[in-house]
């Protein structure tokens, strides 16, 4: 016990917590609000507050708020924090901060299985998609931890992510493959792009719990990541079973990360760029980091999801090309900012 409070009191202390919290509320709560009111179709103030007012009444408004809108957002909000927090508990678990699902070709591995499935079947139904990527991303993920396991040594951190890299290259060129011999590419392309237009009620209904039950889990198991992330020999020196721990919340990782692809497709960065940049101000304390990692993500994705309605409309621009503008140079100043630190 004594060995645990001092491995707590050394982790890097909170920074402006509560400054972050209050600013990602901010953005959140203003993106929920534009969410509902923009698009390619804007409405007033005061039409926004007539349907949230009177959610049952039949209207051309309500069918757009209602039905259109806010399963949308709802999805942007489950998959931003699945993604970010799948991320986050990702570089804990490696101790590498450049980690996320899509480096470590999870995220390739349900595109593949998913194409394969379409290849096959012609059409799937939603617990079907949601199924076949999280059997795909196991095999990933079960691939590349194989690869760059070493007797004797564990895992190699080098090895995990170039593994991941060559897994990720393979699992995208056998897809690319299957998709031109069977001429695909109008079923996957929107997968590939990512995107939110699909996203309805009863979607919502299959895959969102799984999200929430990850999220929750996630919580649930934050101090025992804490303690794992640091150090493997202090994480069994203070009675954890590493192997086991490891296994349990690579799990939650796969949960998150197939339930994200199968409502959204295929999006990078997220994972990557969100869990560094809260990192900064939480430190290693993950029973702070994953919720406001959680948080920030969803703000993030809502966002995006604004910005893809409404930078061309009607026409909406691909999500995963707006994640990757705003993401690289929030990568490359993460990068300066690590440096001065």
């Amino acid at each position: 016990m004594q060995q645990e409070e001092t491995f707590l009191h050394h982790s890097n202390k909170p920074k402006n917590i509560w400054l972050v919290f209050f600013i990602i509320s901010f953005l959140f709560l203003t993106g929920c609000y534009s969410g509902l009111r923009f698009g390619a179709i804007s409405y007033s103030h005061g039409q926004l507050m007539e349907v949230i007012g009177q959610p049952f009444h039949d209207s051309a408004v309500q069918d757009v708020i209602i039905d259109l809108r806010l399963p949308r957002m709802l999805a942007a909000i489950l998959v931003g924090a699945a993604m970010a927090q799948a991320g986050a508990i990702m570089q804990g678990v490696t101790r590498n901060a450049i980690a996320d699902p899509g480096l470590l070709g999870i995220n390739a591995g349900a595109g593949l299985a998913l194409i394969l499935a379409y290849a096959i079947f012609g059409s799937l139904h939603y617990v079907q998609i949601l199924l076949i990527c999280l059997l795909g991303s196991s095999l990933s993920a079960l691939l590349v931890f194989g690869l760059s396991y070493q007797a004797g040594k564990g895992y190699n951190q080098l090895r995990l992510i170039l593994s991941g890299a060559m897994v990720a290259l393979l699992f995208s060129a056998i897809g690319q493959a299957i998709t031109i011999y069977f001429d695909l590419l109008t079923t996957v392309i929107g997968w590939q792009a990512g995107g939110l237009v699909q996203i309805n009620w009863k979607m919502l209904s299959i895959i969102a719990p799984f999200i929430i039950i990850g999220l929750i889990l996630a919580q649930l198991f934050s101090h025992q990541l804490t303690i794992l992330s640091l150090n493997e020999a202090i994480a069994k020196n203070l009675g954890q079973r590493t192997f086991l721990m490891t296994l349990l919340l690579l799990g939650i990782v796969l949960t998150l990360s197939a339930a994200a692809v199968a409502l959204v497709g295929s999006l990078s960065f997220i994972g990557l760029i969100i869990p560094h940049f809260i990192g900064l101000f939480t430190g290693k304390n993950y029973r702070l980091h994953l919720p406001l990692t959680a948080f920030a993500g969803a703000c993030f994705l809502l966002w995006v999801d604004i910005l893809s309605r409404t930078i061309h409309p009607p026409v909406e621009t691909p999500i995963s090309a707006i994640i990757s503008i705003l993401g690289l140079p929030c990568f490359l100043w993460l990068i300066r900012k690590e440096e001065h630190l």
